[in-house]
């Protein structure tokens, strides 16, 4: 093998890598936002429970039902839980498609190694594999931007109904 075709098989192998290199930053950002919302469904989950706790340590709405506070606070995160774990489960989605990505990319570093091996046995097959595998982890990308961005979309529903119900409180 000539340093020239070694030279070639590593720039071929580049592009996964940069592409790798992507995937990582675009994850960890997206990992932040799946550890936020994980804390927030905890944390809304606790309070309900908490509300419902009464004072000799049974758990219902009879122990809240003649505080109006709590009995909105309750109502308020029962409409909010249902959303966010809709949310939940799309950067849940979207973390898995973006490792899935990686895998592709890496498999396809492979390949390209094994398809730039001079003289070798079908190595434009493997060449147009590589590819197709390249593009395969592309659009696994791509799913992946794609659910982060409806969930991004859907947060602002969210957010927005907490604020207008409570800016409707008293009037």
């Amino acid at each position: 093998m000539s340093v020239e075709t070694i030279t070639r098989a590593i720039q071929f192998i580049l592009a996964p890598a940069v592409m790798i290199t992507s995937c990582a930053i675009l994850v960890s950002g997206v990992l932040a936002h799946y550890a936020e919302l994980n804390d927030r469904l905890r944390a809304l989950a606790r309070e309900r429970l908490d509300l419902l706790h009464g004072p000799d340590g049974s758990l219902g709405l009879a122990a809240i039902a003649h505080d109006a506070f709590k009995m909105e606070r309750l109502g308020e995160i029962d409409a909010q839980l249902p959303s966010l774990l809709h949310r939940h489960g799309l950067v849940h989605r979207s973390v898995l498609a973006i490792y899935l990505a990686i895998l592709i990319f890496v498999l396809s570093m492979l390949v390209i190694a094994v398809a730039v091996v001079p003289n070798a046995q079908g190595s434009v097959t493997m060449a147009m594999m590589a590819l197709v595998i390249f593009l395969v982890g592309t659009v696994a990308l791509l799913t992946g931007v794609l659910l982060i961005s409806i969930e991004i979309r859907t947060s602002n529903a969210t957010v927005r109904f907490e604020v207008e119900r409570v800016m409707g409180l008293g009037k």
